[in-house]
């Protein structure tokens, strides 16, 4: 099951790097000097920065729930040390603490 999971995450990661690179080749396009594109440009560059701190940020997650697994403390809250309820797993799989603790 885990190893499942280690390649769900493993794939997701590929993706979200995918993802990071398409911005990045978006903020390269060229720049048009007209100041209302600038200000268009402006509201996209600050969409596209969100969208990779997002995707930086799931991949962090991930990243984390693999190292978890490889050290065989997956599915253990990092907060209290109890076992995250499984349902909570399946809703969450990256999860890192059990619902107490994350509330």
């Amino acid at each position: 099951m885990t190893e499942q999971l280690k390649t769900q995450f493993t794939q997701r990661i590929v993706e979200l790097q995918k993802r990071i690179g398409a911005i990045h080749r978006d903020f390269a396009e060229g720049r048009d000097s007209d100041s209302a594109e600038q200000a268009g440009e402006r509201e996209n560059e600050e969409v596209l920065n969100a969208l990779e701190s997002e995707a930086k940020i799931e991949i962090q997650h991930l990243s984390n729930a693999i190292t978890r697994m490889d050290n065989g403390n997956y599915g253990v809250c990092q907060a209290c040390g109890e076992d995250i309820s499984p349902k909570r797993l399946q809703v969450q799989p990256a999860a890192e603490n059990c619902i107490q603790c994350a509330e």
